[in-house]
């Protein structure tokens, strides 16, 4: 029993290492064909450009973080005691807050 087990782990060690070579043989051919930010069909190695966002997308502001809705009003001025404070959107409150940063 221990020698059946000996032969399939030394079965499944030969395996991974040759698969593992050969995905790290391959991986800087294929993908040196294609702009980073392209997207590539494996089968038919072509490349395409990511496709444009749709019409009734619209992008964050500047001003909000990623996580924000797309609605939020820009942060007002710091109050008297914020100087030193930065504002950081509350999604849970909906509002500006000010925060030691």
């Amino acid at each position: 029993m221990t020698r059946f087990v000996h032969r399939l782990a030394a079965g499944i060690a030969v395996a991974s290492v040759s698969l593992a070579g050969v995905a790290v043989a391959t991986s800087a051919v294929s993908s040196a064909t294609c702009d980073p930010n392209w997207s590539r069909n494996v089968w038919t190695n072509e490349c395409h450009p990511q496709p444009a966002p749709p019409a009734w997308y619209t992008p964050n502001p500047d001003y909000a973080p990623p996580f924000a809705q797309a609605w939020i009003p820009p942060p007002p001025p710091p109050p008297p005691w914020a100087q030193d404070l930065h504002p950081i959107w509350d999604v849970g409150h909906a509002q500006w807050v000010w925060v030691r940063i």
